[in-house]
């Protein structure tokens, strides 16, 4: 019983999730084809037989039995149509205006992202991650993987990931989680001496990114602390609390989240101790994790110790959320590089089945809901105005080539076209949800 309630809770969440994200995309076509008098027969979400819905005006708005997406219908624009030239068809209109229109969609995808985000640093503050001067130290490593094969130990400094100082906390993702499969080399500091060995990154079973087997943690972090209470979790029900620092579990003091991590998930259903320092003060409390999977969960977010808390007034929440908006871009296209050049494995990409996961867990908060909903928003605008056809940035493509060439192509090219971005996109997104299953078993 309680494996179909999480799957129903999960369905939902997914269905929450992507219906905010669709209604926004589509209404950003919408309104700016309303704004230039185009006319918009229907605004569907979802796909397929219709299951209820409401006219006004010239539009249909319905919703539809199929919720992984939607659709607005442009007047027009549908090749089997009898177009009679009229100024209220999309194709009557100049390109500038039909190219507005299909950017419309993703441009409000983002500015949904960056409006999340904005609410969220508002709300709940920001936390800002501060350099130490201090480089990590290797923790444990697994015998059996790379890190043991190059010769790392336990208690080792490391100085450098592939020339880049590792103090940096972008050097482990790019240089390692980026980079699986590949061979680094790896500035290390033992007994006072550096010298520098050749590591294979490796890769990890779920998601095939670098996972060398070891495990480092930054000096003067101090004990992790908890960045995020889901409601109704364990955790709230214990009485831990946004900003607490685990300074003991189990009788141990933890030397990061991981090894917490790695105590809770073996105890799922069992009482676990935990020491928490609140406000200068510690304090003793017992969580039982849930049992999800076989897997004792609590329902928190940690974070390293080196973090300083801000809060912030609504001007300054706005200009860190366009920040994390570029940084999030960076990101999101270093990671379709190192996807095309087949450096890292589609496994690593999430699909419906893992979004819908994550949704379930994040609903349960709203700090942690808007959060994944501005990540999801960003990283759906970015993926629309890719140059790939049925794709928004598809139609924006084929607009461009019909401008410089000053004329339209023929309906039978575009549908040729259309209909090869659909089998590619059909074909891609299979392999995604085939990972997704396979990862949902590991």
């Amino acid at each position: 019983m309680t494996h179909v309630i999480q799957i129903g809770q999960t369905l939902l969440s997914f269905i929450l999730v992507l219906g905010i994200l669709v209604f926004v995309h589509e209404l950003g076509h919408f309104l700016v084809a309303k704004l230039f008098r185009i006319g918009v027969p229907v605004f569907s979400l979802g796909f397929g037989p219709r299951l209820f819905g409401f006219r006004r005006g010239e539009t249909e708005y319905k919703v539809s039995a199929i919720p992984l997406g939607g659709y607005v219908r442009l007047a027009g624009d549908e090749a089997d149509e009898n177009r009679t030239g009229a100024p209220e068809e999309f194709g009557s209109r100049p390109r500038w205006q039909r190219f507005l229109v299909f950017v419309a969609g993703a441009t409000f995808n983002i500015l949904l992202a960056i409006a999340s985000m904005t609410l969220t640093y508002t709300i709940w503050g920001k936390d800002d991650v501060v350099r130490l001067p201090a480089f990590p130290v290797v923790a444990d490593v697994d015998p059996a993987l790379e890190a043991a094969k190059a010769g790392v130990r336990a208690g080792d400094k490391v100085v450098a990931i592939g020339g880049k100082d590792a103090r940096d906390p972008m050097t482990q993702q790019e240089e390692i989680l980026l980079s699986p499969d590949q061979t680094k080399s790896v500035t290390i500091e033992r007994d006072g001496a550096k010298q520098t060995l050749t590591m294979g990154t490796g890769r990890d079973v779920m998601y095939h990114l670098g996972w060398p087997g070891w495990r480092i943690v930054q000096e003067g972090n101090g004990p992790p602390r908890v960045d995020m209470v889901m409601g109704s979790s364990p955790a709230s029900r214990a009485g831990l609390a946004r900003g607490d620092r685990i300074a003991g579990i189990e009788g141990r003091v933890p030397q990061g989240e991981i090894e917490i991590r790695a105590i809770l998930e073996r105890s799922a259903g069992k009482p676990v101790s935990m020491t928490i320092e609140r406000d200068g003060v510690k304090r003793d409390l017992t969580v039982t994790p849930a049992d999800e999977d076989g897997k004792g969960k609590i329902g928190v977010v940690f974070a390293d110790g080196n973090r300083i808390h801000r809060d912030l007034g609504a001007g300054q929440a706005f200009v860190a959320a366009c920040g994390w908006a570029v940084d999030t871009t960076r990101t999101v296209f270093q990671t379709l590089g190192k996807l095309v050049t087949a450096k890292i494995s589609m496994r690593a990409l999430s699909g419906p089945i893992e979004i819908a996961r994550v949704s379930r867990e994040a609903v349960r908060g709203a700090e942690p809901f808007f959060m994944l909903l501005a990540l999801i928003s960003l990283q759906l605008g970015i993926l629309n105005l890719m140059p790939i056809p049925v794709l928004d940035g598809g139609h924006i493509l084929i607009l461009s080539l019909e401008g410089l060439l000053r004329r339209d192509f023929s309906d039978r090219v575009k549908e040729r076209v259309m209909t090869a971005g659909f089998v590619f996109l059909l074909a891609f997104f299979g392999v995604v949800i085939f990972y997704d299953i396979l990862k949902a078993r590991l």
